[in-house]
């Protein structure tokens, strides 16, 4: 890598860095996931584990689309 060009580099990272710790404040303020809202009607005791991860991947899909709505 070129020489000339780590000050560039480091205060990308840096501004990286710090746009992601404000994202992360920004997300967790914010966006308070209920867990009562979760629905999880599929499911019970004996399914198994690719259901249950079915269950998570849908609910988290349905969660994502709302919050971009």
């Amino acid at each position: 890598m070129i020489r000339r060009n780590r000050l560039q580099l480091r205060l990308s990272l840096i501004l990286i860095l710090i746009a992601a710790v404000i994202g992360a404040w920004y997300a967790g303020t914010h966006w308070q996931i209920a867990p009562e809202q979760l629905q999880f009607s599929g499911l019970n005791e004996d399914s198994s584990w690719i259901d249950v991860f079915a269950a998570l991947g849908e609910q988290a899909i349905q969660l994502f689309m709302g919050l971009t709505s």
